[in-house]
């Protein structure tokens, strides 16, 4: 099983540097589209980049997705934890793996959604860029399975290192 671990958190790894790598993709186009839009046309320079807002917005979307698959590996994903941490174990830790256990049903249900989005995408193209939309749509059911994934994950490492789950965010060492 820690072999297992070991594959989801080197998959993690890899998936943390895509997400840097979208996110450098997003910051450029917007740059470049502030700079043509408001730099350029003040010097009296016409030039159009519509490609860059499209590009922009479907980085953002993969990047999203993705990075709330690592998120759920590490247990950051935003929640209200204070009064679960509060409580005694015998209460929290159930509490706890009850919403985990709920959240891996909602992300089973956005596999499910998504599937017919990708399907639609196939008969559909990106105005500017002419991208089949289906590029964009297999964001929601790639980001769901891998936050189902690095979920059971998080149980499983904390169920055989015997750790609280309700400190999983805190890292190894804080529990």
């Amino acid at each position: 099983m820690r072999t297992v671990l070991a594959g989801v958190d080197k998959l993690n790894a890899v998936l943390a540097l895509v997400v840097g790598a979208l996110l450098a993709v997003t910051a450029g186009a917007v740059l470049y589209q502030v700079i043509v839009r408001f730099v350029l046309t003040a010097a009296g320079i016409n030039v159009s980049a519509p490609w860059t807002e499209e590009l922009a917005r479907y980085t953002l979307i993969w990047m999203v997705f993705l990075g709330a698959g690592v998120g759920c590996r590490r247990a950051q994903m935003i929640a209200l934890e204070f009064l679960v941490r509060r409580m005694p174990a015998r209460i929290g830790v159930p509490i706890r793996y009850g919403t985990i256990a709920l959240s891996i049903a909602f992300f089973g249900l956005l596999f499910w959604i998504g599937l017919p989005f990708v399907e639609l995408g196939r008969t559909e193209t990106s105005p500017v860029m002419n991208l089949e939309k289906s590029v964009v749509y297999w964001a929601l059911p790639v980001g769901a399975m891998l936050m189902i994934l690095n979920s059971i994950a998080l149980v499983v490492e904390c169920t055989l290192d015997k750790r609280d789950i309700r400190f999983a965010a805190d890292g190894p060492a804080a529990d």
